[in-house]
């Protein structure tokens, strides 16, 4: 899910999350399927959240990346629940797209997921003027790197979704 809050000033993650409209009302909201990346130069003064759940691959050591402008925080819970969510990487000041070392914080410390469980994650990024973007990658236990994440490997589990059409109840095709 991608949530952005416009018109918030500032640069930094406080700005937005102190913002009177964050997280509950967002001025726009998405669904970002592949891959763990937002569009890029967008606007001035906003801010955004990405957020869901990640299914690994593999079980195993995992690292993480964030690239984004100006600062952004990535988040990954030890489990599906979101309030086990603890910071694991960040943008201090800003990147170029999917520029991955400028910042030796963009990179997480070797973190350990099971294959089949599914772990929260989220990317908060903060944008004052300029270039804007946001991406999260990671590599994978046998070395494999996706930067950004591949969307196969990242779920919405919420209940915001919805469809302009209904079904019968007593059946028709969806085609």
């Amino acid at each position: 899910m991608r949530e952005v809050y416009h018109d918030i000033p500032g640069e930094r993650i406080a700005n937005l999350v102190n913002h009177p409209s964050y997280p509950s009302d967002p001025t726009e909201r998405s669904i970002i399927s592949n891959p763990f990346e937002a569009p890029t130069d967008i606007g001035d003064e906003y801010g955004q959240r990405m957020h869901g759940w990640i299914n690994p691959p593999l079980t195993g050591e995992y690292l993480f990346w964030i690239a984004g402008d100006d600062e952004c925080h990535l988040y990954l819970s030890t489990s599906d629940r979101p309030n086990h969510a603890q910071l694991i990487a960040q943008v201090p000041e800003w990147t170029t797209p999917r520029e991955w070392g400028k910042y030796p914080e963009q990179e997480s410390n070797s973190i350990y997921l099971e294959e089949g469980n599914l772990y929260y994650v989220m990317a908060l990024m903060k944008e004052a003027q300029g270039g804007d973007n946001l991406a999260v990658g990671w590599e994978l236990p046998d070395g494999t790197l996706q930067r950004p994440i591949s969307g196969e490997h990242l779920l919405w589990k919420g209940d915001e979704l919805h469809t302009n059409f209904s079904i019968k109840a007593s059946g028709e095709a969806v085609l």
